[in-house]
């Protein structure tokens, strides 16, 4: 019988932590280090309870063989992914994006669309931050035919359901500029809730989706302009890394910009990039 915690749960054993944990980074691409064992007991315990399973080697086989845990297995998806994010996150990308490529790109008069990708774009905050300043850079422009389409990609389908209704508590608003806030978020009617949502016109310029980074036909379009991966390869290996952007680099154009998080480097792998600015590249 699998030994119980006190007040907690059943213990995970070794054999079920490696079973498990082999499972996400082979299928996932996320490094699940022996040391995490107490973090995947913590995230599962729940659900071994809620699904009436006395143990975590049943719960796997479950939701990985059976047709009956294919419901739960989305919820195993959204348990064992990460969901940090906030508004306007490592703004030194998004001042480069203000001061220096949206007023070119709106120069350009041959250019009629611009299309952006955020990759892992968890509950939404930096998608919704990229289509409130393209609208605007457009605006200030003054292009009346120019488009644009952000599309927001995550593994977790709980996470694109909260990216899709596009509703955040005000403490998660306070990094919007407050011209910004008043334009782009409307408050809830019933003050005390302190909700806001993304105006209508911003939500339909969104297109979210799940998928995985490990495989290039999770992107659904051919080619875009802005790709921002930030704080997403730090979660995976050294090769799973390199496998997620050479997928990224295939849908990138001579003129296209990938973002990624400051504290990750391409150094060492063999992709066609060149560094334009920290943590900022283009094809080669």
């Amino acid at each position: 019988m699998t030994p119980l915690l006190p007040g907690y749960g059943p213990q995970m054993s070794q054999t079920e932590l490696v079973k498990i944990s082999t499972y996400v980074e082979r299928e996932f691409g996320i490094k699940m280090p022996r040391l995490k064992r107490h973090l995947l007991e913590g995230r599962l315990a729940k659900r071994l309870a809620a699904c009436g399973i006395p143990s975590y080697g049943e719960y796997f086989e479950h939701i990985t063989t059976s047709p009956a845990g294919r419901d739960e297995f989305l919820r195993f998806v959204n348990l064992v992914s990460t969901h940090e994010t906030s508004f306007f996150r490592e703004a030194k990308h998004f001042q480069l994006l203000v001061e220096t490529v949206l007023p070119a790109w709106c120069r350009q008069k041959r250019r009629k669309s611009i299309r952006i990708l955020s990759a892992a774009c968890s509950t939404g905050e930096e998608a919704y931050t990229l289509v409130m300043l393209t609208n605007q850079a457009i605006l200030d422009s003054r292009r009346t035919d120019l488009t644009f389409t952000v599309e927001g990609l995550d593994l977790s389908s709980e996470a694109i359901s909260v990216a899709t209704r596009g509703v955040y508590a005000e403490t998660r608003t306070t990094a919007i500029p407050p011209d910004l806030r008043h334009r782009y978020l409307m408050r809830s009617k019933d003050l005390k809730r302190g909700l806001y949502r993304i105006v209508p016109g911003l939500r339909r310029c969104m297109e979210f989706h799940t998928g995985n980074l490990l495989y290039s036909n999770a992107l659904h379009a051919n080619r875009y302009d802005l790709i921002f991966c930030r704080n997403v390869l730090i979660y995976f290996t050294p090769n799973v890394q390199e496998r997620v952007v050479t997928n990224l680099v295939a849908h990138m154009g001579a003129a296209s910009i990938l973002f990624l998080g400051h504290s990750e480097t391409m150094a060492g792998k063999n992709l066609p990039l060149r560094a334009i600015s920290p943590a900022v590249f283009q094809l080669q």
